[in-house]
């Protein structure tokens, strides 16, 4: 039967998705018990505050007595109402169902036209409408939580209840910041008040001023492209008209500006800009080109840009990012996202609408967006409103042609067939009459019309072939030297300077032999409109264009295709070598971050070129990108920095392939620690054992190698002393010593003020703390950050120094007396230079702002503490992937200050999420940070945190198997789970009195 080898699959699927719609109901649920009360109980006091409600229930007794005897009020409810030990009532016990009963039934809200019970109409948007809505999604689920949800249900109900707590807590907070404002309107002013007004009026007036004055040159608000001169543009001046009507005032949710390629659509886009930006004075206007963003993720990081961040690489969950931005927009925000094709073509077409959607509702329509595109998209939740670009008129096409002739002084004056070559061989298409008209500079007439007849333009809407013909047309007519360059340049991954145009033309062909400068060429094919200038020494082809000259040089240029492939790949190589010793100069990390941001896509592709060059063992790329190699470990640093995670970890697994040890044994032992580091990061142990044992058996046989590259030999020892500290096993801290002071004393010897034996000093200070020698660890950590002030400057890994300075004197807490203000001095200066160097949001940043936010709670300023460990939290959330080890820390930390703060419930629930979290990472609490409070913490609610639950600490030794503390050392020991003072030195002296160390 040709099903049966496949129905366990089918039955076990089958089983999941039951499960799976089971999960979604007790989901939606969750939703609603827990965040539906507490949306409701701040709702219930914007009425009545709590300090009130007493009052307000015993007045309404009688009304609430008759709704008890109608079995309308249970008695469990009553008792939190009126109970009986003559308390006040406490709302925190109120469940739904109550919170519903009183909010109708005491607060004198009108009832929707369809009454309490039944659901509203879909244009009713009151207040009352949404609290109903509230109960008929209660009942309804309450019915249904037995037979499971499915998923496409479940996201539609998920969304609306989500948007209808999300309309009473903005009704609550409006509520609330009226009733502040009245306060403030009817408090009496004092003249103490009156005169620190007056202060305030006049420095207000000084700073408007200044704003006055830089202005004009300026706009702190919107992110705009070159304006267009009115000249330059030919009859689109209707449809600018149109879009910037609909756009305006933010009623309509999308305006989709469409046509065919060639048509103008990025003409009228920046028009548009420049056009709302102008008469939209407090609105906010951002310019996305997504030229060649063909996934969500770089449109993502595209849009995140706009908004004003410096991102260095795209956030692990760039939509959630744009959810969290969208919900602090205030002022009206248009966004224009040109030439967004790509990804509406490809297989994230649904996500990058769906954040459209999402960032519309969540901005409270604040949010409008203006899209370019070939073709029409349609979403329920999205207002859309289309404005079609069709051809020019003739008229409008000749007068277009006729301008990119009379560009020049000397350009021919007379054209007697102008409206011919627009409206019957280019179609008033703008694109080919752009490029007709700079053929027209230097050829006649007669030679254009000539060649566009044989080809004619068919101009059909929906077909895109005309656009190929121009192009071909344009290109038959270029000398054999501009026809190679134009080959050569497709090369490239979106826009490139003129370095990188040199470095292709060397190839072997008609330029390289004729002397011609690549500069001319290149203007050359701009005014011929096959390359655009973006800026000064930036170039770009068009997408159709680059894909016309990629076709033509595979069909006919593929030898020329891959010599300018080889030399494109030396020279961005070259160019990441030279960026990474600018990374490891003075003050100029922020700089050599920007390089690698302008030529990110190029950078990328040419790396993988590079590693595929030397599986290959291709000699002109690897003996051309040598330059790469030297200082290695630092070059691959930088990478670190630069790359996404994954695509660095891949590209260090495909470089490592490519070397010999027996040959190469530095560059391998480099590649193995680098990559270990990656797998260390991502808790993938059985990885970083492999190579960290692989590494040390080459360097046992490699003495004369490493003999000759110090920095190699000095990170070897910091990798290997890294990874025996991270066992955290007493049996190995004498060979953890051992190559940390090795480290250090090679460093000393061989590389003076060399960033690496800053490094060194920064990672054997912070092993020595984990020893208690704190003024050994004190005096290297403070040798590093001189040192890293003298030769890096502003820079991350002086900002690491400085966290781990304040770790340092974090750290004594509870061992002797603790002054916090230097913690706090110092993980201040290290954030304040995060947020120099751009990435004061960034992931980088967040463990020094969980440090500082933990200091804040030991100093007793708890409502900073919040601030700061919900900032970190935030943060990671947007940054991080789903299950980090970072987010642990987190929330343990969130935990303690709930604590701290008498919110013992919550206190419980967020530590439950966090060491549940860790468990899921294989996180034992005697690895994080702050243990001994995590563990007096669960020692003082054993019955939430079961002992065989929530072990503190796991002890590994060869004679005992695998055991626990408590089952280690006696069962007398002075020291109780809630404290865990098990120190090591401790652990190492019972392990010894049993002859087990």
């Amino acid at each position: 039967m040709p099903g049966a080898a496949s129905s366990p699959v089918s039955s076990g699927s089958s089983v999941l998705n039951v499960s799976e719609e089971k999960t979604n109901g007790t989901k939606l649920l969750r939703l609603l018990v827990d965040r539906g009360r507490h949306v409701l109980r701040n709702l219930l006091h914007s009425v009545y505050p709590m300090d009130k409600l007493q009052v307000v229930l015993n007045n309404n007794k009688k009304k609430l007595q008759r709704l008890r005897s109608e079995d309308v009020i249970f008695e469990n409810q009553w008792e939190m109402l009126f109970p009986a030990s003559g308390d006040p009532p406490d709302s925190k016990t109120f469940d739904i169902t109550l919170l519903h009963l009183l909010l109708r039934e005491i607060c004198h809200l009108t009832a929707p036209s369809t009454g309490w019970h039944n659901m509203p109409a879909e244009d009713d948007n009151s207040l009352e409408a949404n609290i109903t809505r509230i109960k008929y999604f209660r009942n309804e689920l309450f019915h249904s939580f037995s037979t499971g949800i499915p998923n496409a249900e479940f996201e539609y109900k998920w969304k609306e209840i989500a948007s209808l707590l999300e309309a009473i807590d903005i009704y609550v907070l409006r509520k609330r910041h009226e009733v502040e404002m009245e306060a403030l309107k009817n408090d009496p002013t004092g003249y103490d008040t009156k005169l620190h007004l007056e202060e305030l009026a006049k420095e207000w007036n000084k700073i408007q001023e200044q704003e006055r004055i830089h202005s004009s040159s300026f706009s702190p608000r919107s992110c705009l492209p070159d304006r267009i001169p009115e000249k330059r543009v030919f009859g689109r001046n209707q449809e600018i008209e149109r879009v910037k009507k609909m756009a305006v005032g933010g009623d309509v949710a999308v305006v989709l500006v469409t046509g065919g390629p060639g048509f103008g659509k990025t003409t009228v886009a920046e028009r548009v800009a420049h056009e709302l930006a102008k008469s939209e004075k407090e609105a906010t206007v951002l310019f996305c080109s997504l030229l060649t963003k063909k996934n969500f993720k770089e449109v993502a990081e595209e849009i995140i840009n706009s908004c004003g961040t410096i991102s260095r690489q795209v956030p692990e969950n760039p939509g959630q990012w744009l959810r969290d931005w969208s919900k602090r927009v205030r002022n009206q925000v248009t966004f224009v996202l040109d030439n967004a094709d790509s990804v509406l073509e490809s297989s994230d077409r649904e996500s990058f609408i769906s954040i459209l959607s999402d960032v519309r509702r969540l901005s409270r329509q604040k949010v409008t967006f203006v899209v370019t595109a070939r073709k029409t998209f349609e979403n329920p939740d999205l207002q859309s409103c289309e404005v079609r670009l069709g051809p020019l008129s003739a008229e409008q096409a000749r007068n277009l042609l006729i301008s990119r002739v009379q560009v020049y002084e000397d350009a021919p004056q007379n054209l007697c067939r102008a409206e011919y070559i627009a409206r019957n061989l280019c179609g008033c298409v703008p694109m080919a009459l752009y490029i007709a008209g700079s053929l027209l500079l230097d050829y006649s007439e007669e030679t254009l019309i000539e060649s566009l007849e044989k080809e004619q333009l068919a101009v059909l809407e929906d077909d895109q072939g005309y656009v190929e013909k121009a192009i071909k047309t344009s290109f038959d007519l270029l000398t054999k030297l501009e026809q190679e360059a134009f080959i050569l340049l497709s090369l490239f991954q979106g826009s490139f300077d003129l370095d990188a145009v040199q470095a292709v033309t060397q190839a072997e062909c008609s330029i390289s032999s004729s002397g011609a400068l690549p500069i001319t060429i290149l203007r050359s094919l701009k005014n011929r409109s096959l390359v655009e200038k973006l800026y000064s020494r930036r170039y770009q082809m068009h997408p159709l264009i680059q894909s016309y000259a990629k076709k033509m040089g595979r069909d006919k240029y593929d030898k020329l295709l891959a010599m300018g492939g080889k030399l494109a790949c030396v020279h961005f190589m070259s160019r990441l070598a030279k960026n990474a010793n600018i990374y490891w100069s003075k003050d100029t990390c922020k700089d050599s971050l920007a390089s690698f941001k302008e030529d990110k896509y190029n950078f990328e592709h040419f790396l993988q070129i590079y590693a595929r060059g030397r599986e290959e063992q291709d000699t002109k790329i690897v003996n051309g990108c040598e330059l790469l190699l030297d200082s290695f470990p630092q070059k691959c640093m930088y990478l670190e920095r630069c790359l996404h995670p994954r695509f660095y970890t891949e590209l260090l697994e495909r470089l490592l392939k490519t070397f010999d040890s027996g040959i190469q044994p530095v560059c391998v032992v480099d590649l193995l620690c680098l990559l270990g580091h990656e797998y260390r990061k991502k808790g993938e142990q059985e990885k970083y054992k492999e190579v960290m044992d692989e590494a040390q058996q080459i360097r046992l046989v490699s003495d004369a190698a490493f003999a000759m590259k110090p920095l190699s030999e000095v990170y070897f020892h910091n990798s290997n002393a890294r990874f025996f500290s991270d066992k955290k096993d007493v049996r190995v801290n004498r060979r953890t010593e051992k190559e940390a002071a090795l480290a250090v004393k090679i460093s000393s010897e061989l590389l003076h003020d060399h960033p690496e034996r800053a490094a060194t000093l920064l990672l054997s200070g912070n092993i020595t703390k984990r020893s208690k020698q704190f003024d050994a660890a004190k005096e290297m950590l403070q040798e590093a950050l001189e040192l890293f002030q003298k030769s890096l400057g502003q820079h991350f890994m002086t900002a690491e120094t400085l966290k781990a300075i304040g770790d340092l004197y974090f750290f004594l807490d509870g061992k002797s007396e603790v002054d916090f203000e230097i913690c706090l001095k110092y993980y201040k200066a290290a954030l304040e230079m995060f947020d120099d160097l751009g990435v004061g949001e960034s992931k980088e940043s967040i463990l020094t702002i969980k440090n500082f936010g933990l200091c804040h709670m030991k100093s007793g300023n708890f409502d900073e503490a919040m601030n700061l460990l919900s900032k970190a939290e935030q943060i990671a959330e947007r940054e991080l992937e789903e299950d980090h080890t970072w987010k642990v820390f987190i929330k343990t930390s969130l935990a303690l200050l709930h604590e701290n703060m008498n919110e013992v419930e919550r206190a419980i629930d967020v530590m439950h999420e966090g060491l549940v979290l860790g468990k899921k990472l294989n996180l034992t609490i005697y690895r994080m940070g702050e243990r001994n409070l995590i563990g007096e913490f669960l020692g003082r609610y054993p019955g939430k945190f079961p002992e065989t639950e929530f072990p503190i600490y796991i002890l590994k030794l060869p004679l005992w198997g695998v055991l626990s503390v408590e089952q280690a050392i006696d069962s007398n020991s002075p020291t109780g789970r809630g404290k865990l003072a098990l120190e090591e030195d401790g652990i190492i002296e019972k392990t010894k009195e049993k002859g087990c160390y």
